[in-house]
């Protein structure tokens, strides 16, 4: 079978490898449809977030079909179609004891794209527990941003939100973006979105939730939302990783800023001002408290328009004009500008409905 390979920074490529099969009792192997490209995938790539280890093969927002169960899985059977969740956890070390499986202390060796085999594949071998049953209305292709979509949820649950009245920013229309302030509209908060970037700006401006507006500058937004660029807002959350600065000067006392870019980037922060005015910087990884489960409902519900954030899908053999997308160009060994509206963008392993 075929499956994308990582080797060193800008050194991927498509390689026969064997067909998986089943090792464990409790192992599935799946038949891939389609795989997202994440910013881990690129950051991977161009080296900016460097974790994975050489000969992984990539991709870990995925779908597809059963095809082999192991002796002890119950749940499932071969023409199954699910989405996986990438997201190991050993149940038993100190981080996994006190809540925090998604930073498990025996990641190694089972992170999907980056230590363990990913779903840039023709097949991927998962646990029974990682795998949620497709429902037949749901599609292959919206139901591959439930990991996204998982994470985003994670983060909002550490916003620990509640009340519905106040001052909201998203920065970054990408896809995690997009996925943020859905999430947070569907938690009753009316966020306004920055975004530069002019291929971001068009998706983002036909795909945003009705009564969300969209800036190219903060200032701007600010002036226009609250009539004035020194006007304090109670929650943001920065999907660029350049804006810590900015928005902490710009936090109203018991504000919060959520960081959920991996960016190898450093901030100065006034530490009186932390305590002084309660305020809170928190980061968010991964799938945590149910998450997965519950972001899948949410797309399987309607709840989240996933199809609406889809952009584009390329065939596995394309997978260079794919990641050319998102302004990682393989081929020239760099980072380029977007130069198409994108949002999410995925690759089709197999025609698989």
């Amino acid at each position: 079978m075929k499956a994308l390979k990582f080797h060193q920074v800008w050194d991927v490529q498509i390689q026969d490898i064997d067909p998986l099969s089943c090792i464990e009792p409790d192992d599935v192997v799946v038949d891939i449809a389609v795989c997202g490209v994440c910013g881990t995938d690129v950051g991977i790539i161009t080296g900016s977030y460097p974790v994975a280890v050489s000969g992984t093969t990539l991709g870990h927002e995925t779908t597809g079909i059963v095809a082999q169960v192991g002796s002890g899985v119950t749940r499932f059977q071969i023409g199954d179609r699910v989405v996986i969740n990438p997201t190991y956890s050993c149940g038993h070390c100190r981080m996994c004891q006190t809540g925090n499986p998604n930073h498990c202390e025996r990641k190694l060796g089972t992170e999907a794209g980056v230590s363990y085999d990913g779903a840039f594949a023709e097949q991927y071998r998962g646990k029974e527990s990682s795998l949620i049953k497709l429902d037949d209305h749901v599609g292959m292709e919206e139901a591959s941003l439930t990991e996204p979509l998982s994470c985003t949820l994670t983060g909002v649950d550490k916003l620990g939100i509640t009340h519905t009245n106040i001052r909201a920013a998203v920065a970054g229309a990408g896809p995690m973006g997009m996925l943020y302030i859905w999430a947070l509209h569907e938690r009753g908060v009316k966020a306004f979105m920055v975004e530069k970037n002019p291929s971001r700006v068009q998706f983002a401006s036909k795909n945003l939730p009705a009564e969300c507006r969209l800036y190219t500058d903060f200032d701007e937004a600010l002036t226009q939302e609250y009539g004035d660029k020194s006007a304090r807002i109670d929650l943001c959350v920065d999907t660029t990783g350049q804006l810590t600065e900015y928005v902490f000067d710009h936090l109203a006392p018991g504000g919060k800023l959520l960081n959920v870019a991996l960016k190898d980037k450093h901030a100065s922060l006034d530490i009186l001002k932390i305590a002084d005015k309660s305020l809170s910087v928190i980061g968010s990884i991964d799938s945590l408290n149910n998450s997965f489960e519950r972001a899948y409902a949410m797309i399987r519900d309607g709840v989240i328009p996933a199809n609406r954030l889809i952009s584009h899908i390329f065939d596995f053999e394309d997978y260079r004009q794919a990641f050319l997308t998102v302004g990682c160009d393989i081929t020239a060994k760099t980072q380029v500008p977007l130069s198409t509206p994108n949002c999410k963008v995925l690759i089709r392993l197999a025609d698989l409905k």
